[in-house]
């Protein structure tokens, strides 16, 4: 009920403001595709690209400073990542932050072991992944297909959450 409520409101600000962003569903059709490649830059400027995870297993973030679910969720985020990285497990935050600044201040105050990437300009997350409302996330499999969406905020830490990327890394 939460997950549907914020939708409404976020659909309701986005209208208003002039923004209609992809419906919720329009993200379904990249299931069980290869995952969009994208470059954006790091926090210190530097540009990355999803490509460069080739045979990973990949969790795709899209979050915001300003997002309340979205901070919630970061730290098991983090744990997640930590227990798996050696296994070849990657994570990848992209904030929809239209300041820099602001993302390098949270994350300051709250680090982060993962990438974390900028995408100001919500092009990667719209018309790529089609995301509707923060945090969207993707997981993708390490042959580079998307094989899942978390839409709205995930204890990282459930057991069904583990057993899959553990099933994803073997």
């Amino acid at each position: 009920m939460i997950k549907y409520c914020t939708l409404l409101l976020i659909l309701l600000l986005a209208t208003t403001a002039g923004a209609v962003p992809p419906a919720p569903w329009e993200s379904d059709e990249i299931i069980g595709k290869a995952a969009p490649d994208f470059t954006l830059k790091t926090l210190d400027g530097k540009d990355f690209s999803l490509s460069t995870l080739k045979g990973k297993t990949i969790l795709i973030n899209f979050w915001a400073t300003w997002c309340p679910p979205c901070v919630e969720e970061l730290p098991s985020m983090n744990k997640l990542y930590l227990r798996y990285k050696q296994k070849g497990f990657e994570v990848v935050a992209i904030s929809l932050d239209s300041s820099t600044a602001k993302v390098k201040k949270y994350i300051a105050k709250n680090p982060l072991n993962f990438i974390v990437l900028l995408d100001p300009d919500k092009r990667v997350a719209k018309k790529l992944y089609k995301v509707s409302a923060q945090p969207t996330s993707y997981l993708i499999s390490g042959e580079g297909k998307v094989v899942r969406k978390f839409f709205g905020s995930e204890d990282w830490s459930d057991d069904v959450i583990q057993k899959e990327i553990q099933g994803l890394l073997k």
